[in-house]
């Protein structure tokens, strides 16, 4: 057991290491360092303060977040020419820990697509459904009108959305990432869309919690691991193969403290 864990406590040090060390590199650009880290800051999406934790290696990358960071240092909008580019420890973590990439391989994840599912209800709706069940220029038409079919063709010659025969479309080769900000925005929309408060009468139709408290620091490290494990749980039972079926569903969970503006 003990041999685990140093095993991972190493795995951990090396990408805070590699990741440091990446972006002091990249800073060597610039004869202002600051003005780089600011530049990189925008151009990632990642605040000034986090690049600075990560340089001194007091803060461990998620995937997401080493997906906005690499995307800029190796000048890189999809994931999987991001991955062959990247440092062997980085591309190790990210093809092990992004379900995507274990579920849809053969696919190309473009980081792109992203301002249009964080800005446009149409396209947000029509990407979910294409992974979900097929869905006909009819319903498009019917439930966004003119501009859901404009939507419709644009998702087409993006390679977003192919069709699969019968009138009917699915989801094509081409997906999107899923920054925090992405996962923000589609989870709020599909909760308001989707989400029925009548079926919590039911049992097992859906599920639904809230809470708040004021809780210790090491609580709350222990709430955000429970979360992490019942979505990797969650993920783990999709490999069975009889887990696939004909009901879509979505799962939006999010735990953060009352604190605003904080980084």
């Amino acid at each position: 057991m003990n041999t685990n864990v140093e095993h991972i406590e190493r795995i951990v040090s090396s990408i805070s290491e590699q990741v440091s060390g990446d972006i002091d590199a990249y800073l060597l650009r610039f004869k202002d360092p600051k003005k780089g880290l600011s530049m990189l800051a925008a151009k990632s999406q990642i605040h000034v303060k986090t690049l600075n934790r990560l340089r001194d290696k007091i803060h461990t990358p998620t995937y997401s977040t080493l997906y906005k960071l690499y995307s800029c240092l190796l000048d890189s909008r999809i994931i999987n020419e991001l991955i062959e580019k990247a440092p062997p420890v980085i591309r190790d973590r990210l093809k092990n820990s992004d379900p995507q990439l274990k579920s849809s391989p053969l696919n190309k994840f473009h980081f792109d697509l992203e301002s249009d599912l964080q800005k446009d209800p149409c396209f947000t709706e029509l990407y979910v459904l294409a992974e979900t069940r097929p869905f006909s220029t009819a319903y498009v038409e019917q439930r966004f009108g003119s501009y859901g079919l404009e939507t419709l063709k644009r998702m087409i010659d993006l390679k977003v959305i192919r069709s699969i025969g019968n009138g009917l479309f699915g989801q094509g080769e081409v997906r999107s990432t899923f920054s925090a900000e992405t996962i923000k925005s589609v989870g709020l929309r599909l909760t308001e869309r989707f989400l029925k408060p009548a079926n919590a009468d039911l049992d097992d139709a859906n599920y639904m919690s809230l809470y708040f408290e004021s809780v210790s620091a090491e609580t709350y490290k222990e709430w955000v691991m429970i979360e992490e494990r019942a979505f990797k749980e969650r993920m783990k039972l999709l490999e069975n193969p009889n887990a696939k079926g004909s009901i879509p569903v979505f799962a939006f969970t999010a735990i953060d403290t009352l604190l605003e503006n904080e980084q």
